[in-house]
């Protein structure tokens, strides 16, 4: 594909030249009809409007918790890590953090005064006894309370949040298998694939362990540790089709995302075709990558090739650690961000806005050489609401001491904060920032949130053999904000799949109620923009799942707004 100058605004008339001269190319160029081109002139380059703060509070807050160290050799299942969540499980208005630990996960109550209390017991968590992996947060059975599921190396559980009290283990009557039937589950995500109002639920796996000594390879003379994903053969995503009444059937054999290369990791929805139905990346491990087009009646078609979402720029296969949409230029279209292996280039797929995506990881500054960070969890977010969002991505490597292997490599590494310069360029600020962001660490999954409300960002981290971080957002509060919590009548209560458009003259932000995304974790699913120096939103429409259509006019900024689908927003009354 040709690499279009990211200056260059590519009008109507150039884009159906582009789309002439790529049929040539992509024989199966006909999926793509129907795609709307837009776009918009990227803002001018500006420097941060405060310094960005994030800080770790998770010791002072009470949110408390030490992955242990794995045994040695270090293999590929321990190496592997864990995800995290934002949830508000009691449906107080504060978002509580989920964390994936081994035997049982982890959960904490946000008190709403900047502290957290340990309620792992008496939420019932502790009764469960597994290799846990990751998780997804999702209204299953539409009473109005977020649930939760948590994958794992043969182990899943669908637990059922009884009116904010407790969770119950609901995962044999649901219809699942609590051992996985012996598959290594990883990424997850709830989205209301058919269209009937039922989240439905997609789960991902991994690769084959043969025995356990298939967890180790042997590098040179005298290392021992985890072997890459080659080694292995590959394990398919799955299909659960909620069927109401808290039941799911096994949709996988008749959906078409066997299609799928394999060896799963990540995922994350969108709706590239504006169609009203809800596709997916999967971002697998050494493998192409795949979007995986909705078709309809639970049927989906493999089109990352097609539309340029599957490699890297030379044709390579990606170690997808994360994979997130955000509109980092807003004009109207969600790009992706995925993270790489060590000595591998991050990748930024600039969305064309008319069914086609192009690499512009260099040209950005995402990608930088000799590209040494082995990248997981990262997300989208407007950290210092400038109006521009970010991207904070975690490190850290999955070798017990890589540098004998390669080098030059550091086993713990720093997360990197790529600031957004006016969605013309993205430059790594951490080394600048100092404090908690550049401590080293083994990175993983990581959460994105307001946990207190306060209309900045802030952020769950994983730290594999280390201590839980809570960096809560510091930075001076010298720009504008707005989050929308969105809620819509039947079983979808959450809203999942409503995508929002907001405009302040000529300004435009874009946002999708989808939290999955990370490395195997859950972010709040209220959408938050920042907003600069503006003031006030003009309009706000609201594409709703079930298609419907609602304009908002005149939403003040620095407020968290409660829409219920219909229904005049209200201003949430915790803040």
């Amino acid at each position: 594909m040709r690499q279009v100058d990211k200056g260059e605004l590519i009008k109507p008339g150039r884009q159906r030249q582009i789309v002439r001269a790529l049929t040539a190319t992509f024989a199966a160029f006909a999926l793509l009809a129907g795609c709307h081109p837009s776009g918009s002139p990227a803002g001018k380059i500006h420097e941060p409007q405060s310094p960005i703060r994030l800080v770790d509070i998770a010791q002072s807050s009470g949110a408390v918790y030490r992955w242990p160290e794995e045994p040695r050799p270090f293999g590929i299942k321990e190496a592997f890590g864990l995800g995290c969540a934002f949830i508000d499980y009691d449906n107080d208005g504060w978002p509580d953090i989920f964390l994936v630990a081994r035997p049982h996960p982890i959960l904490f109550h946000n008190l709403g005064n900047g502290k957290f209390e340990d309620v792992t017991d008496r939420m019932g968590l502790s009764k469960l006894n597994g290799f846990w992996t990751g998780c997804a947060v999702g209204d299953y059975d539409g009473d109005g309370y977020l649930d939760l599921a948590v994958s794992g190396y043969g182990a899943f559980a669908l637990l059922k949040n009884a009116g904010g009290e407790t969770f119950t283990d609901s995962t044999i009557a649901a219809g699942f298998d609590p051992k996985n039937h012996g598959l290594w589950g990883s990424g997850m995500g709830f989205m209301d694939l058919a269209g009937n109002g039922h989240l439905d639920l997609v789960v991902l796996n991994y690769v084959i362990l043969k025995s356990p000594a298939d967890d180790y390879c042997h590098y040179g003379v005298d290392q021992v540790t985890g072997c890459p994903p080659s080694h292995y053969q590959a394990q398919y995503p799955e299909l659960w089709r909620n069927v109401g009444k808290g039941r799911f059937e096994d949709a996988t054999a008749s959906s078409g995302i066997r299609a799928s290369a394999g060896k799963g990791l990540v995922l994350a929805f969108a709706d590239l075709f504006n169609d009203g139905k809800m596709g997916f990346v999967i971002g697998n491990d050494g493998m192409t990558n795949n979007f995986m087009k909705n078709l309809g009646g639970m049927r989906f078609k493999e089109v990352g090739p097609q539309i340029g979402l599957s490699t890297t720029a030379d044709g390579g296969g990606i170690a997808t650690m994360s994979a997130d949409w955000g509109d980092y230029d807003r004009d109207g279209q969600p790009d992706l961000f995925e993270t790489n292996f060590s000595q591998a280039p991050f990748q930024l797929y600039h969305n064309l806005g008319i069914g086609l995506f192009e690499h512009v990881e260099t040209q950005m500054g995402v990608a930088v050489p000799p590209y040494l960070p082995l990248g997981f969890g990262a997300k989208w977010a407007d950290v210092d609401n400038d109006g521009w969002p970010d991207i904070l991505a975690l490190c850290g490597h999955v070798y017990t001491d890589p540098k004998k292997i390669d080098g030059i490599s550091e086993f713990r590494q720093p997360a990197m904060l790529l600031h957004n310069d006016g969605g013309t360029k993205f430059t790594n600020l951490t080394p600048d920032l100092g404090g908690d962001l550049t401590r080293p660490i083994l990175g993983r999954g990581i959460a994105a949130g307001d946990f207190d409300n306060d209309g900045r960002i802030d952020f769950v981290v994983v730290d594999l053999e280390g201590a839980m971080m809570l960096l809560h957002n510091e930075t001076p509060p010298g720009n504008h904000w707005i989050t929308l919590d969105l809620h819509s009548p039947g079983s979808n209560r959450f809203a999942y799949g409503a995508e929002i458009t907001a405009h302040a003259g000529k300004e435009q932000w874009t946002g999708l109620v989808s939290p999955a995304s990370g490395y195997m974790s859950s972010s709040d699913p209220r959408i938050h923009f920042g907003l600069g120096s503006t003031t006030s939103l003009d309009s706000v429409e609201i594409r709703w799942p079930d298609g419907k259509k609602q304009p908002i006019a005149n939403l003040a900024a620095d407020h968290i707004w409660r829409i219920d689908e219909g229904k005049p927003p209200a201003i949430a009354p915790n803040r």
